[in-house]
């Protein structure tokens, strides 16, 4: 979607990214929810040996402890067996051992959309906006029961006064064939393989464990004073799905009707470059500075936001143990402005915490830091006739081979949607040796 680096900042247009229960635009809804974008019409396992349809003792199909599973067929007396999960779980907390809540992401189980994507029609990938962990948390795990292509994390509200709708998070790109090192729970680093248009394949086994604070903390720095990849630090790593305690209730259960499209996300980005540009303090960046300061404090690490929009105003307060001198940049920028205790030590933590997935001998690098206002926002600038096919050839890339894309409609009363072979309820234990490897190797 975003053409950037697999790990680290990217771009949207903001207005792009509304749906009926999720509001870009709403400071409060950017903060507080990172997106998923995932493969929407890819069932987990496909045919009745895959979905173990004729399992007698149990009444077949698969069991997990936190999704529920169903085996169904297509319209038109289609006697393929697709077999998908129910929903996709989110776990928080500060620690496998200490998760404190739990949400979940309805999947489809639409027979006929699995046989129409198997007929040649289009994957179809979308996006979820699901609640971010608060500080306090810091880690998601995501059960591994759908395709899911990138994460994305918000930093910044708005990175321009000239162009306020442009909105930035940072990304952890999965949707490339190459070799991906994850360390899991057994203490060791284990290959896996992604894919291009899938993503980070299907693993009832495996939960993906995000310790969200520290990705944004790490992947706001320049690429150039990264200590190390985010999965050689361990930010991101797979863990044993049945490890997860205490179990806890679903607080809320999102449909997957408002999600929103990836076609729909792209063409609101057609046609837009970026490019640093000096700037002055401006009502806007007093905005800016305050969203940050009141309401992205809950959610984000605050030093990424000012190393994304204010870069001077960031690499002080990362860069130098006294933080006084970027408290004293922050007053210029918004006079008036009240730094309180809760405000300063999260401030302090931020640049801390951040300070930590700098390379060693970063000291002797000698970047500006400043006592005055000097920052650097995003403006846009024209852009070249090939640079404005690049969104057009990304989505060639993803859907042409598998035929025309279509939006995902809300299914119509008298629409047939197949039938319903197998409805397990969550609940029990994992298949022993339960995996998909048909697609997507490594697991």
């Amino acid at each position: 979607m975003a053409l950037a680096y697999p790990e680290g900042k990217c771009f949207f247009i903001r207005s792009a990214l509304d749906s009926s229960v999720y509001h870009a635009n709403d400071v409060n809804d950017f903060y507080s929810h990172l997106m998923v974008e995932y493969v929407w019409n890819r069932e987990a396992d496909h045919g009745s040996k895959a979905c173990m349809t004729a399992e007698s003792r149990r009444g077949g199909g698969h069991r997990h402890p936190r999704s529920g599973y169903k085996i169904v067929r297509g319209a038109w007396h289609w006697d393929t067996d697709y077999g998908n999960w129910v929903h996709l779980p989110f776990s928080y907390g500060t620690h496998w051992k200490s998760i404190t809540r739990r949400v979940e992401h309805e999947l489809c189980t639409n027979g006929t959309r699995f046989m129409e994507r198997e007929n040649g029609g289009s994957y179809r990938p979308y996006f979820m906006t699901m609640p971010m962990p608060t500080r306090e948390e810091r880690w998601v795990w995501i059960d591994m029961l759908a395709y899911i292509r990138a994460i994305y994390l918000p930093v910044a509200y708005s990175v321009s006064k000239d162009h306020p709708d442009i909105c930035s998070f940072v990304q952890v790109n999965f949707a490339l064939s190459r070799i991906v090192k994850f360390w899991h729970g057994e203490g060791k680093f284990q290959d896996v393989q992604t894919d291009k248009v899938l993503g980070l394949g299907v693993n009832v086994q495996r939960t993906l464990a995000l310790d969200v604070s520290g990705l944004i903390e790490l992947l706001t720095l320049p690429r150039q004073l990264r200590r190390d990849n985010c999965y050689n630090l361990k930010l991101i790593k797979l863990q044993q799905a049945i490890s997860l305690q205490p179990y806890q209730p679903v607080l809320k259960t999102y449909s997957n009707g408002p999600d929103i499209s990836w076609l729909t996300v792209a063409n609101g980005n057609y046609g837009l470059d970026l490019t640093w540009q000096p700037a002055q303090k401006s009502s806007w960046q007093e905005t800016y500075i305050r969203n940050v300061l009141t309401i992205g404090i809950g959610f984000v690490p605050v030093a990424g936001p000012f190393l994304q929009v204010a870069f001077s105003v960031g690499w002080t307060l990362v860069s130098q143990e006294d933080p006084e001198a970027a408290f004293a940049l922050l007053k210029d920028l918004v006079p008036g402005i009240l730094l309180t205790e809760k405000i300063k030590i999260e401030l302090k933590k931020a640049a801390s915490e951040t300070r930590a997935f700098l390379p060693d001998g970063w000291q002797e690098l000698n970047l500006t830091t400043q006592s005055k206002v000097a920052q650097t926002e995003v403006a846009s600038k024209p852009i070249e006739a090939m640079d404005a096919m690049l969104p057009m050839l990304l989505q060639k890339e993803v859907l042409d081979a598998t035929g025309n894309s279509q939006d995902k409609e809300t299914p119509k009363v008298n629409e047939d949607e197949g039938q319903t072979l197998v409805n397990n309820p969550a609940g029990g234990l994992i298949d022993a040796g339960k995996k998909i490897v048909d697609a997507i190797p490594g697991f």
